[in-house]
């Protein structure tokens, strides 16, 4: 799948460690970027397109654990493209708060 040239929100630099999780498959990856549509990390094992996954992680500087369901969008080489699908208040929250940190570190 070609990469998107157009987006809808903002993305951000973000290298954390996170843990993917799909019944009984745990991943860990680093993430890459992040928006409030979806992220990109990089991942050593191969993840299918369409594939859900629960994500985890620490924002850099914040304490509390983001958590949220996405899908797996597409893949170059090790770098993989996801939507988030279920994010809660809470988290999404984090996830503004982290954007207003950064803001302006956007790209």
């Amino acid at each position: 799948m070609a990469w998107v040239t157009e987006r809808q929100t903002a993305r951000y630099s973000l290298d954390v460690r996170a843990k993917l999780c799909s019944g009984e498959q745990e991943i860990t990856v680093r993430t890459v970027d992040v928006s409030e549509g979806g992220l990109g990390l990089m991942s050593p094992v191969e993840i299918v397109p369409g594939s859900v996954w629960t994500i985890e992680f620490v924002f850099a500087t914040m304490q509390d654990v983001f958590r949220a369901e996405i899908v797996a969008l597409y893949k170059v080489g090790f770098r993989y493209g996801f939507r988030f699908t279920q994010v809660d208040e809470k988290n999404m929250a984090l996830l503004r708060k982290f954007q207003r940190r950064w803001g302006d570190g956007s790209r």
